[in-house]
């Protein structure tokens, strides 16, 4: 504001440059954005309308073709040019021979000069060729080659027809914008006119700073400076205080799956030597530990006031967020649960876990933050056990209803009275629990509602807890296959290093009779042996699915690595208790590898296709 005001822009010229860059913008957008549009739906539509012809076609070529009459193709190729959709039309013999050919216009391309490309001109104009097997009971008996024009006159008219729209909408917001600065600017006008007539010119109209013609906006000026600077600086103190609220509330998060998660881990540790399953939930316990460090860089430096002042606070602060993706969520509950069963949280109770899928609940996904999802299934599963004094029965209950899924934890503990229910969802609340936090249910709430679901809890005081969790539904993620339909004269292959899962797998395939349908299942321990019997199959061209742990402990390598060497990904499941581990789902995400958790093994419908 501090150039001369006889150099001061108008607002109606100011306006005027506006206008004509939003008009250009508008246009050369607008017209840019709608042809491609237009021209690629054109394209699909016309392509796949062609497309659905010659398949019509080439099937109809099939019978006479392998009875090898002429009439017929003849009068179908005949037809297919006659209906303009294509100029060209030639069918060949498997061994590349010319058999027919049918043309509508005189000039005819020569099919050895054209039969490599996908484009060709005819009369200046440009064609394309599309080519198809014509196939009779799997049999290859010719090949159907069809020729048709690119509409590039059409193509033409539609450019200039949406060049012409968008000329006009510009032109319309150009003068639409101008109008609007000249109804802005005529009453300024009149008012400094006014004010000229009434006041000294001397004194009125002084050069320099525009505002200093006026003692009011002088001062308005002044107070809106001051305004714009003290808003900044608020503005850089409340981002502070956001960040350091969203840091403490991640570091309590932190601090609370740990120590849940070291509780299994220490239980897990403690039976090691008596059992081999415990490894396997050791695994997937420091997994989920190494996840939940990964937010600890994000903690900063923080007093324990500060931490226990956010995990209190009622202000709810987004925190970052891994990816959501679709999730089988059985498998997760499976796992959870056995990781509970086995951990110090039962230690010195008899709790027995029922778990329950209701029609299509087992098949069902939803998207979900895996890691953030585990978590809270072991808050709401420890919740539970901790209700529970001595003796009772933890149930879990899916369905799948209106496109959503509805999972039901309930317990037959102490319950919660009715005048604290509503307390128990708030952050920092712990009922009847010595060092509470009351971040676990809280945060799973929060993770619920993040998810487009809702949590609510139903109580009744020396009775029980009622858990309620609706979910929508989402399409499956076909890594994770729900059943196996084993076809006959198929061969299976199991490879694990526990002979507890061999035994699993003759018990789930002995009821199903495979021998009566010509399908041989082999077992082995370890890779090499794995490598011998897959040879031999392929020797014998004989048809193969291959269901192999990841975590061999007498090799090297990994299913996974073995898998992939022996390029054998469409014909294997990785069958491994990380089967949920978002690390082994990216990895088996990027070489196209099925993956089924060994916790839901028991429960995968098996059948034979006939």
């Amino acid at each position: 504001m501090q150039q001369d005001f006889n150099k001061q822009q108008s607002i109606t010229s100011f306006a005027r440059e506006r206008a004509k860059s939003l008009a250009f913008k508008i246009f050369a957008v607008g017209t840019l954005g709608t042809f491609l549009l237009g021209l690629t739906f054109g394209v699909y539509y016309y392509h796949g309308q062609l497309s659905q012809t010659v398949d019509v076609v080439s099937k109809s070529l099939g019978q006479p073709m392998s009875f090898g009459g002429d009439y017929l193709p003849t009068q179908i190729l005949r037809t297919l040019v006659e209906s303009r959709n294509f100029e060209d039309a030639w069918v060949t013999l498997p061994d590349g021979n010319l058999q027919f050919e049918e043309h509508a216009l005189e000039e005819r391309p020569l099919f050895k000069d054209i039969e490599e490309s996908t484009f060709y001109w005819v009369s200046r104009v440009p064609h394309v060729l599309v080519s198809k097997g014509i196939f009779y009971h799997d049999a290859q008996v010719g090949k159907l080659h069809v020729g048709y024009r690119i509409p590039v006159r059409a193509i033409l008219f539609f450019a200039l027809g949406i060049c012409l729209l968008f000329s006009i909408i510009a032109a319309y917001l150009y003068h639409r914008i101008l109008r609007l600065a000249r109804n802005v600017a005529n009453p300024i006008r009149e008012y400094s006119s006014a004010l000229d007539s009434e006041n000294d010119k001397e004194q009125f109209l002084k050069e320099g700073n525009i505002f200093s013609r006026f003692s009011e906006i002088a001062k308005l000026n002044e107070i809106l400076l001051k305004y714009i600077r003290a808003s900044k600086e608020s503005e850089m103190l409340a981002r502070e205080a956001v960040s350091k609220a969203q840091i403490a509330k991640v570091a309590t998060r932190v601090k609370h799956d740990v120590i849940a998660s070291l509780v299994i881990g220490e239980s897990a540790v403690e039976r090691l030597r008596g059992s081999g399953e415990q490894i396997h939930i050791l695994k997937s316990v420091f997994e989920r530990i190494s996840n939940t460090i990964e937010d600890i860089p994000k903690i900063g430096s923080l007093t324990f006031d500060e931490m226990n002042s956010a995990a209190t606070g009622s202000e709810v602060i987004s925190e970052p967020h891994e990816i959501i993706r679709p999730c089988h969520i059985v498998a997760y509950i499976h796992q959870i649960v056995g990781e509970v069963k086995f951990s110090n949280i039962c230690k010195n109770k008899s709790i027995q876990f029922e778990i329950h899928s209701m029609d299509d609940a087992f098949h069902a996904f939803c998207e979900v933050e895996p890691n953030k999802f585990k978590r809270d299934l072991l808050n709401l599963y420890k919740n539970a056990v901790e209700a529970i004094s001595n003796q009772g029965t933890v149930t879990t209950t899916l369905k799948v209803e209106n496109e959503n899924l509805y999972l039901s934890i309930q317990d037959n503990g102490k319950g919660i009275p009715q005048n604290i229910i509503d307390k128990v969802c708030q952050r920092g609340f712990s009922f009847d629990k010595e060092n509470g936090s009351g971040i676990g249910l809280t945060s799973a709430i929060e993770d619920i509602r993040n998810w487009r679901g809702q949590l609510e809890i139903s109580s009744t005081h020396r009775k029980g807890t009622t858990v309620n969790i609706s979910i929508p539904l989402s399409e499956e993620d076909f890594l994770f296959p729900t059943s196996l339909a084993l076809s006959p004269n198929l061969n299976i292959i199991v490879v694990d290093d526990d002979p507890l899962v061999h035994r699993l797998w003759q018990n789930r395939f002995y009821p199903l009779g495979l021998k009566n349908h010509t399908i041989e299942v082999s077992y082995a321990k370890d890779l090499s042996r794995a490598k011998i019997i897959i040879d031999n199959l392929r020797e014998q061209e004989k048809d193969f699915i291959l269901l192999i742990d990841n975590d061999l402990k007498d090799d090297r390598a990994t299913g996974l690595d073995f898998v992939q060497e022996m390029k054998i990904e469409s014909n294997a499941i990785l069958v491994t208790s990380n089967g949920n581990s978002s690390c082994l789902y990216e990895k088996c995400s990027q070489a196209n590898l099925s993956i089924m958790p060994k916790a839901i093994l028991e429960q995968v419908p098996i059948q034979v296709c006939h």
